[in-house]
């Protein structure tokens, strides 16, 4: 996949007080987009020249140093060419994921890289003699970019991202799917996804002396947007930054008066619904649209859900459908009883920095792995969704987490766990990026371990050495009393001999 390699690539020139900083985000979704909004604003107000590649643009007249190239095209390559929504709902599995999203991402780089604007930016030598790279994920990161910074890739450790909740189940007491799939992911980035990144540098820096594996053995530091509290808590190096923060930026559009009086008049309490940007309700399958409403229907709480249509047929009097809606003041609105969600990491997020329970019907990627995640700390309920999701399966669920007080208790000690850091992820963020400016790279933080050889890295030397010398040993020894026996059989052969010459 694309952002296994270039999921934001922050280029770094030094100046004397302050930094021109090149943003690339290649990835198009909304969801990798915004999660970063906050350090652009934070790096420009403190003077920095920011110039960035995005496809969600802030916009926000006050950032003066904030240059933003609109690359909100790419997006429709999502939207339009490959209809996420329905292929998550009936093509999407563990095993063609990958392939999936990396022709997705593959066709938003080439798009970017195309663009004039962009090619301006590559061939100019301001911006092309680069001093530092940082890369910043969204979620865990993968085999490939954990290995630019250790070489830490067994699978007992990795993150099982597309394995569904029963299979991490089983893969926790048994090693065996996860071995599986881990080789498969490496064997198809090493033969299938890595040749294309490799295509794509060729063709638009033509000038590049590095290759796909030096560009990615230069890295010098990786954020990763996730808060170890509410995800699980990983053996990481120096150069490898948890910034997992409570995203609190000014909404570009204010709740609206019709919505905020819904809410405040839902005295009972109301329910929340958003599968996300990626994921459309408006394009679920009939059966799982269908179940969706009649279980809302079912139960006594107003509902605001995020529907991507003016018009939801069959529509429940307590369900209020909204095209888009504030998600962190809805959350954070007193009346507020679940959330239901699709699992993504910022929803997740925002609902345990606002400390409301959850139901999930996860669709794809990591989705499965955060709402496992939920079980295991009682934050949540995960509900099935193939080949649909069933009426009285979300029903259930929602009168549980609702009624079962565990539910708001276990998120109301996890979001407060969840803030207590020294640091926020912003403040870390920027720190960190600024000690690369000043040290002109974090080389000195590097793990040794991702330079070291693979054979070394597992040992194999040393166990190759090893079984070599119990192997002479067990050979001398086997010569060894081989040649005893031949000695005592001669021996006994001439004692016999005699013994028979007396007689």
């Amino acid at each position: 996949m694309l952002w296994s390699w270039l999921l934001c690539v922050i280029t770094l020139v030094a100046t004397a007080s302050c930094s021109n900083i090149l943003a690339i985000i290649p990835a198009p979704f909304f969801s990798h987009q915004i999660a970063f909004t906050q350090i652009w604003r934070e790096l420009s107000l403190r003077g920095h020249q920011v110039t960035l590649v995005t496809t969600v643009p802030q916009n926000d007249p006050n950032l003066v140093n904030l240059t933003e190239i609109d690359m909100s095209d790419c997006f429709k390559i999502v939207t339009e060419k490959y209809q996420i929504s329905k292929t998550a709902e009936n093509v999407l599995n563990m095993w063609n994921w990958y392939d999936i999203f990396a022709q997705i991402n593959r066709d938003a780089a080439d798009k970017q890289m195309s663009d004039p604007r962009l090619q301006e930016l590559i061939h100019n030598r301001k911006t092309t003699n680069s001093t530092s790279f940082l890369w910043n994920r969204t979620m865990r990161s993968f085999w490939l970019l954990g290995s630019c910074m250790t070489r830490r890739r067994f699978s007992s450790l990795l993150w099982r991202v597309t394995l569904s909740s029963i299979m991490l189940w089983v893969t926790q007491r048994i090693q065996i799917m996860s071995t599986l799939y881990s080789l498969y992911v490496s064997y198809f980035e090493a033969f299938h996804v890595g040749p294309g990144k490799q295509r794509i540098i060729d063709k638009y820096f033509t000038n590049m002396t590095m290759d796909l594996n030096d560009l990615i053995s230069n890295v010098d530091m990786m954020f990763l947007d996730v808060n170890p509290i509410i995800q699980d808590a990983r053996a990481i190096g120096p150069t490898t930054i948890n910034i997992g923060m409570e995203r609190r930026l000014p909404s570009k559009r204010p709740l609206t008066n019709d919505l905020k009086d819904f809410m405040d008049n839902a005295k009972e309490g109301f329910i929340y619904l958003s599968l996300g940007s990626n994921v459309k309700s408006r394009e679920l399958n009939k059966a799982s649209l269908t179940a969706i409403i009649e279980a809302l229907r079912d139960v006594p709480y107003k509902v605001v859900w995020k529907f991507e249509a003016s018009d939801l047929p069959g529509k429940p009097n307590n369900v209020k459908i909204v095209t888009w809606a504030p998600q962190q003041t809805v959350l954070k609105h007193p009346n507020i009883k679940l959330f239901i969600t699709q699992g993504g990491l910022q929803s997740m997020e925002e609902a345990v920095y606002s400390k409301v329970p959850m139901v999930v019907i996860p669709f794809f990627f990591d989705q499965f792995h955060n709402a496992r995640i939920m079980e295991l700390k009682d934050i949540g309920i995960t509900i099935g969704r193939k080949p649909s999701v069933k009426k009285e399966q979300l029903k259930s669920a929602i009168l549980e987490v609702i009624n079962n007080p565990k539910y708001r208790n276990s998120i109301r000690r996890l979001g407060r766990l969840a803030k207590d850091f020294p640091m926020t992820g912003l403040e870390k963020a920027i720190w960190w990026t600024e000690y690369i400016l000043r040290n002109k790279g974090a080389k000195q933080l590097r793990n040794p371990t991702a330079d070291v050889p693979f054979y070394q890295y597992f040992l194999l030397d040393v166990i190759g050495f090893l079984l070599a010398i119990t192997l002479c040993i067990l050979t001398l020894l086997y010569v060894f009393i081989k040649k005893i026996v031949h000695i005592l059989k001669g021996i006994f052969h001439v004692k016999v001999r005699k013994g028979k010459k007396i007689q």
